[in-house]
């Protein structure tokens, strides 16, 4: 799996310059950041503020600096009077426009941005509802879902679905597993060996939970081949996953090879969240993300205590993700 370094050499090296919106340009820690990428060549950054009085004195002149509440955009306006035909009255939508969440959004929308990254002072609900309504979540899957790369060391796995979907069905959970395996190839992982988890081994257990982790394993059979990079096994509990002899005694048929597999499926948010946080707690990994995976274009979430350090990482995530949409 590439490293944050090399992912920034993969994006210097890129002929495609991304477009990086942040709606949260009043916060002190999202100008260190993007004036660190703008002078590093990573993106074109524009910072979103309420009005001009927001915006810092010795702000970088690279970086472009909207004021979403000084001039209502009457583009913006019709446009998403035209998405959200019908759910949303003319007085709502001038004040959705003059949100600096919905304005990032209809940036990616209009093709003025190609990526944004929100969250600092935005909830998780406010910055993926914008995404959700204006971005929109791309034809070829039936939902948006989210992933932390889990980093300790030499280690990195990716964990999904830890912070979107509460419950999602045997469709939805196979296109979560799916998308996920498509993000670990695009990080540069080999073979590509994915767990989905459940508190069954190989019909081990009993129950509507195990049966919803079969049925989107079977549904994932049909599209998994080795040739594409990548393999589904389960259902499975964590230890038989994690954990190569074990998993050898309880499901001595399981088609996965590598002492750990890269991609952990968890079959519900509440299982999902609270792994990864026992992971970083106790296991002390670091979790880089939320990631948003299904939308047209990436809109990524930072949490509300995230440091300099943690949107650094992840908008240098969202700007490769950004690449990849493009170069697809």
């Amino acid at each position: 799996m590439y490293s944050i370094e090399d992912l920034k050499s993969k994006i210097l090296n890129n002929n495609i310059k991304i477009r990086l919106v942040f709606p949260e340009g009043v916060e002190s820690k999202i100008v260190e950041v993007a004036t660190m990428i703008q002078k590093e060549g990573l993106a074109d950054v524009t910072l979103l503020f309420n009005g001009s009085h927001e915006k810092p004195q010795n702000l970088d002149p690279e970086i472009k600096t909207v004021f979403v509440k000084e001039t209502l955009n009457k583009d913006m306006l019709e446009r998403i009077l035209e998405i959200r035909k019908g759910r949303l009255e003319q007085e709502d939508a001038v004040v959705l426009v003059q949100k600096r969440n919905y304005y990032g959004a209809l940036m990616i929308d209009m093709d003025l941005a190609d990526a944004m990254v929100c969250g600092l002072n935005y909830t998780t609900a406010d910055t993926l509802r914008a995404a959700l309504q204006v971005v929109k979540t791309s034809e070829n899957y039936s939902i948006a879902s989210s992933i932390f790369i889990m980093h300790r060391g030499e280690e990195n796995y990716i964990f999904t679905d830890c912070a979107l979907n509460v419950d999602p069905n045997p469709k939805h959970l196979s296109d979560i597993a799916y998308m996920a395996a498509r993000f670990a190839l695009k990080l540069n992982v080999k073979d590509v060996e994915v767990a989905m988890l459940s508190y069954s081994t190989a019909g081990s257990g009993l129950g509507p939970s195990v049966d919803k982790v079969s049925k989107a394993v079977d549904r994932l059979k049909g599209l998994e081949t080795v040739e594409n990079g990548f393999l589904f096994e389960g259902e499975m509990q964590f230890d038989s996953a994690f954990i190569k002899s074990i998993r050898d005694k309880k499901y001595p048929n399981c088609k996965l090879k590598k002492e750990r597999p890269d991609v952990y499926v968890f079959p519900d948010l509440n299982s999902g969240n609270i792994g990864y946080k026992i992971a970083q707690r106790l296991g002390n990994f670091e979790a880089i993300g939320p990631f948003i995976l299904g939308l047209k274009k990436p809109v990524n979430d930072l949490s509300r205590g995230a440091t300099v350090d943690d949107i650094y990482k992840t908008s240098i995530v969202t700007i490769y993700q950004a690449i990849m949409k493009g170069s697809k």
